[in-house]
């Protein structure tokens, strides 16, 4: 019993801990993918006695319905001075957007698990995004083609996103929306799509149609605003030519037959 308590008594003792970003800042939200770390704070009770001991920090994603998964567990082992405070860190990335927790052990035991409220716990979250469509009317429609063009940026900060699928809707009211075209937004989020120029509909020429970012592990996903517009086809100069043209020939054609009809001898 003697031995057990010696060893009990020169234990390190946790103090406190929290959940911090790459600036050393107390937090209990952050991003996907934001570097973060765990900071555990320990004593030494001792006067005359350094203190080394082994300190195990998990990280745990919080689930709703299953048990709470592992998601990484590291041990340092710190020695600390007599009447001292020791910190060790772990560094963390959350890869999904969830709730965190940790539990902390010294030597084997468990010593604190975080209460469930936030905070103390740590959410992420995937960052807001804004998908801005221009007015495709506005955009010219050719003989064969129309250009979707916009851009997706995100919410907070207003920076283009680079390398995200968008997609062109045409909206329906009895069953799901078409998808009529879709494409990818460059360097700083921008894109231009285009699509041949036809009758969607049987009824109409005109149908309203929308862009559609689905998300992806960083971003939510977002929808712009719809527009409505014409899908037929407007002729090119060179096709205004040709109808003239063929309207000509078809005049002198009909005007030589006639003169033709006249001469015959009946």
């Amino acid at each position: 019993m003697k031995v057990r308590g010696l060893i009990k008594e020169n234990a390190l003792r946790y103090k406190s801990s929290r959940w911090m970003n790459s600036e050393g800042q107390t937090i209990s939200t952050c991003s996907v993918y934001d570097k973060t770390q765990v900071e555990v704070l320990v004593e030494n009770p001792m006067r005359k006695q350094t203190v080394t001991g082994l300190i195990k920090v998990v990280i745990y994603k919080d689930n709703a319905l299953l048990p709470d998964e592992r998601v990484k567990e590291e041990s340092r082992i710190l020695t600390s001075p007599p009447l001292s405070t020791g910190r060790i860190s772990t560094g963390f990335s959350p890869e999904q957007e969830s709730g965190y927790h940790y539990m902390i052990f010294i030597e084997g035991k468990q010593t604190y698990v975080q209460p469930k409220s936030f905070p103390p716990r740590l959410y992420a979250s995937k960052s807001e995004t804004a998908l801005i469509l221009v007015d495709p009317s506005n955009s010219g429609l050719t003989a064969s083609t129309v250009t979707f063009s916009g851009k997706l940026i995100e919410a907070d900060t207003g920076h283009g996103i680079d390398g995200a699928k968008i997609h062109i809707y045409d909206t329906r009211h009895m069953r799901r929306d078409n998808r009529m075209a879709s494409g990818t937004t460059g360097s700083e989020g921008g894109f231009t799509i285009e699509r041949i120029a036809k009758k969607m509909h049987w009824w109409n020429d005109t149908v309203q149609i929308y862009a559609k970012f689905e998300g992806d592990d960083v971003y939510k996903p977002s929808t712009s605003s719809p527009y409505t517009i014409s899908m037929a086809q407007v002729p090119r100069d060179s096709d205004r030519t040709l109808f003239k043209e063929l309207e000509v020939f078809s005049r002198l054609l009909s005007y030589k037959n006639k003169r033709i009809e006249r001469h015959e001898p009946k």
